[in-house]
């Protein structure tokens, strides 16, 4: 079974807490669909994407704030910080600049 983040994105990870992403190109599916004209990353999938980088399981997303759109073909890095046992706090930069910062609680 295809997912939709199946070929959306390459990762490399940089140092303990801290992962570049490069997005795919207009054509994946994603981005045909989310926006037609506009496209850009859904919020979900930066999300999923998270999971994905540290093999959790996401239980609660505490808080979301979206700054800027993530575009295709962006490299973006992912900054992760393990707060306490379940927390997690995510920082989502594009050329040194926030796009996004949320705050997830996953299982053990």
């Amino acid at each position: 079974m295809r997912t939709l983040s199946q070929n959306i994105y390459r990762s490399k990870r940089l140092s303990d807490n801290r992962w570049e992403v490069v997005l795919a190109d207009v054509s994946h599916p994603v981005f045909q669909a989310h926006f037609e004209g506009n496209p850009l990353l859904p919020a979900f999938l930066q999300i999923d994407i998270f999971a994905m980088l540290i093999g959790k399981k996401i239980i609660k997303i505490e808080r979301c704030k979206f700054k800027q759109p993530i575009l295709p073909n962006d490299t973006i890095i992912y900054e992760i910080v393990k707060k306490i046992d379940m927390m997690y706090r995510v920082k989502i930069l594009k050329n040194d600049e926030v796009t996004s910062e949320i705050k997830i609680v996953c299982e053990i």
